[in-house]
């Protein structure tokens, strides 16, 4: 019986924790494309548009990836760009994404035949004003099109800063 108290109280502390955690984290964006059944093309661009709101403080962005095991390669090459509002380019980047290790064993989390990872795109990146801004993201293999990417996603997180 004091055994299964104990649980209970850890488990609760466990819940206050994670749930203060959340409420601190400043989120500015996160948003999915899916990708076409049929396979992502070279020509079809993923588009993300954000508001920045506040220039106060640096962002992290990341881009996500859903894939399955219809995936053929072991790597990923994204082309990201970062553009205002009257579509001048902020930056532009290509990105690999390693999703297999050498042995062919996905390194993204999942279960059954999708999987997920995260890569971190910009640290502690700066906005030069507030407004709106497109992240652009397009495939960068020479298979066309690839088949086996489901969903990819951008997402925008303020960095707190240190008390």
């Amino acid at each position: 019986m004091v055994q299964k108290s104990k649980s209970i109280i850890l488990s609760i502390a466990a819940l206050i924790v994670l749930l203060c955690y959340s409420c601190t984290q400043s989120s500015v964006t996160h948003i999915y494309n899916s990708v076409s059944k049929n396979g992502w093309s070279r020509d079809s661009i993923l588009n993300y548009n954000i508001q920045i709101d506040s220039l106060d403080r640096e962002c992290n962005i990341d881009v996500e990836l859903t894939y399955n095991n219809n995936y053929p390669y072991s790597n990923l090459y994204l082309l990201v760009s970062i553009a205002d509002s009257v579509s001048n380019i902020i930056s532009s980047d290509t990105l690999q994404l390693l999703l297999a290790d050498e042995y062919g064993v996905w390194k993204g989390d999942g279960w059954g035949t999708t999987y997920q990872q995260r890569e971190e795109y910009k640290h502690s990146f700066k906005f030069p004003s507030s407004g709106n801004y497109n992240i652009t993201i397009a495939q960068g293999m020479r298979g066309e099109p690839i088949k086996g990417i489901e969903r990819v996603g951008v997402k925008v997180d303020r960095v707190e800063k240190e008390r």
